[in-house]
């Protein structure tokens, strides 16, 4: 259920575009791929907001995402157009407008067989220098997790304090919740000898469930998941776990994005499972996200993981024993080990999310080529917490200065998404 405080205007459609749309503009179809007949758009202009409600755009919603300091409105368009062809029409008639389709994002879990041997979980803790069972000392810690739906009643679950929240549109969500209940008990669940479970048993995990059944698994739309990471920020995490990916390079997004307060959190993100060739996948691809991709507990690397200059550190995703026996593998599952490492770090030594990260990537076991590279970033992620002063080669991707000037942003900004 989308969260209370969101103001919900509803006006009706209009029988046929009005005439200031463009011919293409007007084509009578079905985008076809889940999530694509809305548009979004952020700190719309008064002008802009007055073009759309006039030109037969029927307004979803419009909310204010407070944490990240931004203005959210969602658009259908109207009756039988295209929604590409309304977005290209808008960025024509507004090019310095930040818009654009509410992209679906999917679930970064690696749905094909593995017939290795399952790691043990003192194994696979061993490989990154993580204390054996878990860190049982993460009382006082936030954590956030963005995902699919989660089974609380799960063994795994009990007893740990996880506070949950939906932001489905107004769906059901989605009935596969594997994936979910696998990544919160890794990080939050009780220890166990048969999956790796409770890296940090006592801090309490955020968790925004963002995904509704769709035609083909758990999907979920872009604007859910600004919804879902805006409460996660007002909820005070110091990391995000996000075993999620799209596709696209959302404008709407990455302008989103360039708006955390990254003094006070960092993303950490699944690298994809779409393999060595595949296009980069966001949100790990942003310059804000840490972004994590899979190797063995030997440091071997995933055959189908993403790759690219994006890829920020490595850490196990293959092959691990987990609360489903058929999620054993995939970059999502390297993601808890780095927002666990993260999130203790940024406890333990008192330092800010950035410097967090930077020290996990000077103090990471170095693999392939020297140096960072893009299989494996700077290598296999070492999480023994290290207060000192930072060593090493590594570097942070480069980021947007904080606080972003918006204006400066919008003047900027292309006329049309570069993908």
């Amino acid at each position: 259920m989308i969260a209370a405080h969101r103001t919900l205007l509803a006006f009706a459609l209009t029988v046929a575009p009005l005439a200031g749309f463009s011919a293409a503009a007007s084509q009578i179809a079905s985008d076809g791929d889940e999530g694509l007949d809305r548009i979004l758009l952020a700190d719309p202009s008064s002008d802009l907001r007055a073009y759309v409600l006039g030109s037969g755009f029927a307004l979803e919603s419009a909310e204010r995402l407070d944490a990240l300091n931004l203005s959210l409105m969602v658009v259908s368009t109207p009756d039988r157009m295209r929604s590409s062809a309304a977005l290209a029409d808008l960025q024509v008639k507004f090019p310095h407008a930040i818009m654009a389709l509410d992209d679906p994002i999917g679930l970064a879990r690696d749905a094909r067989s593995h017939r290795a041997v399952i790691a043990g979980p003192l194994q696979v803790l061993t490989a990154i220098a993580w204390p054996a069972g878990g860190d049982p000392a993460g009382s006082g810690i936030r954590i956030g997790a963005i995902d699919g739906s989660l089974d609380a009643s799960h063994p795994a679950l009990r007893g740990a304090a996880i506070v949950r929240r939906s932001f489905t549109s107004g769906q059901e969500p989605a009935a596969d919740a594997a994936h979910g209940t696998a990544i919160a008990a890794m990080l939050v669940g009780d220890a166990s000898d048969e999956s790796v479970s409770g890296l940090l048993r006592g801090a309490t995990l955020f968790y925004a469930a963002i995904f509704q059944n769709g035609k083909h698994g758990p999907v979920a739309s872009s604007a859910d998941f600004l919804r879902g990471i805006d409460w996660l920020v007002k909820s005070g995490v110091t990391v995000i776990n996000a075993s999620v990916t799209s596709t696209s390079r959302n404008a709407v997004v990455v302008y989103a994005m360039s708006l955390l307060p990254r003094d006070r959190l960092v993303l950490v993100a699944a690298a994809g499972n779409r393999g060595p060739s595949a296009p980069p996948v966001y949100p790990a691809a942003l310059p804000s996200a840490f972004a994590v991709t899979a190797v063995s507990i030997r440091g071997e690397p995933y055959r189908y993981a993403n790759t690219g200059d994006y890829i920020d550190i490595s850490a196990p995703g293959i092959d691990l024993p987990t609360t489903s026996r058929k999620i054993t593998s995939g970059t999502s599952l390297a993601v808890p080990f780095v927002t666990a490492a993260v999130a203790r770090m940024i406890h333990t030594c008192g330092i800010s999310p950035a410097e967090a990260q930077s020290r996990l990537q000077s103090d990471a076991r170095d693999l392939g080529p020297t140096g960072r590279d893009s299989h494996f970033g700077w290598g296999m992620l070492q999480a023994l917490p290290r207060c000192g002063e930072i060593g090493g080669a590594a570097a942070r991707k480069p980021a947007l200065p904080f606080p972003v000037r918006r204006e400066a942003m919008r003047r900027a900004w292309p006329a049309s998404p570069a993908d």
